[in-house]
């Protein structure tokens, strides 16, 4: 072996070899957009409003942000994204609207005609106001004094 031999194998081992591209990483990340995709799907066939919604998914972790009409839509999220295959916590950040009704406490004459007459004008939407309260209510005609119902701001 010569000089220019020593010389010439010399400066190849000098040469830095190119990184090799993290094939895992990438891996990871896809997988990661794939589950995401799932989650906004299991999230949008609730079919609920939700403002500003915004989700996010990292180490098996879904966090979720935005604004519900009520606590049970932000419970029916809650537990459809707990249901979804890998997401192991998620993390609630989701905000309530303020309610849109007021509570009523039925007094001794009243019917729900005339709650609905004095509130909307129209003695017809008792039939509005029955479906809305019929965790309360169990017959349009039967209300007893002391019983608290919602009254919508709008109907």
């Amino acid at each position: 072996m010569g000089l220019f031999d020593f010389l010439k194998k010399n400066k190849k081992a000098n040469v830095p070899t190119p990184p090799k591209p993290d094939v895992s990483a990438k891996a990871d990340e896809m997988i990661r957009q794939q589950k995401l995709m799932v989650i906004e799907n299991t999230v949008a066939t609730l079919g609920l409003d939700i403002e500003n919604l915004n989700i996010d998914f990292y180490n098996n972790t879904v966090t979720i942000t935005g604004l519900t009409k009520s606590d049970d839509d932000r419970d029916a999220i809650i537990n459809a994204l707990n249901a979804v295959d890998g997401v192991y916590s998620v993390d609630n950040r989701l905000e309530v609207a303020a309610p849109t009704f007021e509570v009523y406490t039925i007094k001794k004459g009243d019917s729900l005609s005339k709650i609905a007459k004095h509130y909307y004008g129209d003695a017809m939407k008792y039939k509005e106001l029955f479906e809305l309260n019929k965790d309360v209510l169990k017959d349009p005609n039967t209300i007893f004094p002391g019983q608290e119902i919602k009254i919508p701001k709008e109907l």
